[in-house]
């Protein structure tokens, strides 16, 4: 029967030794997987990390270039106030008359002078206006004109009247007179009556 309770207990020792030895491996199997995963938290956070310090170099750089676009902008504006107290009343004055003085002969330069339309047969004081309000006032513009723009500038601008005038020969005639070929556009005028064709 001592026999019986050794080997029981040699059993039991033997069974608590086997338990703790595959506890111990099973808790050392899981200190490794957490080990493992703080390792991969912690190389996620260096790359977080690293991201954030980036990130905060270019917002340096950024508010770094604004204070120095903020204070370029202000010496700016310092020159201009200088400048703008330098320069007194009358110089302002002076200097605005000068400029309309040279708009006004810019204008008067490139303002082209109208050529006397009522030269073409069939145009007459009234059509000769109404050609130079649509901006046909020189003999070039009309001989590059379209009859039928002539006559529709005529309806428009003149009404309903102004539809028995025949604009067919004025362009042809315009011609000539821009290119001052005075006797061939009588020759072609004496075989017209009212700028058509007899």
């Amino acid at each position: 029967m001592v026999g019986h309770i050794l080997e029981i207990i040699l059993m039991l020792l033997g069974a608590a030794i086997l338990g703790f030895f595959i506890g111990w491996l099973l808790k050392k199997d899981k200190i490794i997987e957490l080990q493992e995963y703080i390792t991969a938290l912690e190389s996620k956070n260096n790359i977080l990390q690293a991201d954030y310090n980036k990130t905060e170099r270019l917002l340096i750089e950024c508010q770094t270039e604004k204070r120095k676009a903020e204070a370029e902008k202000k010496e700016i504006e310092k020159l201009l106030i200088d400048c703008e107290g330098k320069l007194t009343l009358s110089e302002i004055e002076t200097a605005r008359i000068k400029t309309e003085n040279k708009s006004a002969k810019t204008k008067a330069k490139t303002k082209i002078k109208p050529d006397n339309l009522k030269k073409i047969e069939g145009i007459g004081n009234k059509i000769a206006s109404i050609l130079n309000d649509a901006g046909i006032g020189t003999f070039k513009l009309l001989s590059n004109s379209n009859p039928e723009k002539i006559r529709k500038i005529l309806l428009e601008k003149g009404g309903k009247r102004y539809s028995i005038h025949d604009p067919e020969t004025w362009p042809e005639q315009a011609k000539l007179a821009a290119e001052e070929k005075w006797d061939e556009l009588n020759v072609l005028q004496d075989k017209l009556k009212g700028g058509r064709k007899k």
